[in-house]
Order: structure tokens, then C-alpha cells, then sequence
């Protein structure tokens, strides 16, 4: 079987093929009789194969690998410091994207009760607003109560035992603060 060198092109890929037994039995035939009449082949043939036996004598004899002291960490660091990269810019706008295309698909899914529903939420979102712009308001008005205090007695002592009052008033306050919002939180 006479097989023209030109038809074949020198393909390294197709030679990793052939060693690793991947190509049909026809195909082997072929690359065998192009082996015998293009050089530069059967040399990247017998590159590929001293590689391959390299590697295995390589893994076989793992405990004579020393690494050098520190590697680990070395690959960690790098690992660590090259991890931002990895994900480009336009993933956020295609997650956004999904999520509106979500969102619209569940308000048209559920019709003319998606007004109700966006009312409802709406409504949820108002009140739990009021409810922080209280909270605020309340923390404000101790914390100015506490200063106007402290300011009063300031004028009448000396600045360190006013210091060291306003930090004592603002530590009651703050644990008042907490023991109420620990208290609601366990009736609930």
C-alpha cells in the first residue's frame, strides 16, 4: 500500500491521536504508511512517545519529587491574586438581564393579580420604612438628648469626668438599646 506524503498534513494533534489508539483502524493504516515516508512525522512521533514515557517514569517514581519548601504556599498566593480575572464584566449584566427577564415573566405569569401583588409589596416596603425612619428618629433624639446633657454638665465640671460620663451614658444607652431589640426579638 503506497501512501503520497503530501496528502497528509502534518498534524501533531492527530499524532497524539494515534498513540493514544483514537482513530479508526483504516485511519491508523494510513498515518502508519505516512509515518514511513514523511520524516518530520515519525519524528514528532517519536517526540510524543519519549515524552509520554518520560511522564510515566515521572509518576512512577512520585517520592523522589521533592517540591521546594514554601511551593504551596507560592501556588496559594498566586492562586488567590490572579482569581479576580477569572470572571469578565459582562456576566453582571447578563445576570441582571435574567433576573429582569425572570421578573417580567412571573408578573405576566400571574395577570391581572400583579397589580395586587406589587400594591401589597409596595405597601410592605412603605411600612417597614416608616418603621426604620422611627427607630432613627428614637436613636437620634437620645443620642441628641445624652450630648445636651452632657453639655450641661459639662459647663459645671471638669472635661475628663465629663468625658468619661458621656462615654458611660452612651454605653447605657446603647445596652438599653440592645436588651430591648434582644427582648422583642425572643417574643417573636
Amino acid at each position: 500500500m503506497s501512501v503520497d506524503a503530501t496528502i497528509f498534513e502534518c498534524s501533531p494533534d492527530e499524532i497524539a491521536a494515534y498513540i493514544d489508539g483514537e482513530l479508526a483502524p483504516k485511519r491508523e493504516l494510513e498515518m502508519e504508511g505516512h509515518f514511513t515516508l514523511c520524516l518530520t512525522c515519525s519524528h514528532e512521533l517519536n517526540q510524543q512517545k519519549q515524552f509520554l514515557c518520560g511522564l510515566n517514569s515521572t509518576l512512577m517514581n512520585e517520592g523522589e519529587l521533592e517540591l521546594p519548601e514554601g511551593f504551596t504556599k507560592l501556588i496559594v498566593a498566586n492562586a488567590e491574586s490572579t482569581v479576580s480575572g477569572l470572571r469578565r464584566p459582562i456576566e453582571l449584566y447578563n445576570a441582571v438581564f435574567i433576573c429582569v427577564a425572570l421578573l417580567l415573566f412571573v408578573l405576566f405569569a400571574l395577570g391581572a393579580e400583579a397589580g395586587n401583588i406589587l400594591n401589597s409589596v409596595s405597601t410592605i416596603f412603605d411600612q417597614a420604612g416608616a418603621v426604620g425612619g422611627f427607630f432613627g428618629r428614637v436613636v437620634y433624639s437620645i443620642f441628641l438628648g445624652i450630648s445636651i446633657i452632657t453639655r450641661s454638665i459639662a459647663a459645671q465640671f471638669r472635661i475628663d469626668v465629663v468625658i468619661a460620663l458621656a462615654f458611660v451614658s452612651i454605653f447605657a444607652a446603647f445596652v438599653l438599646f440592645v436588651s430591648r431589640k434582644m427582648t422583642d426579638a425572643r417574643r417573636v
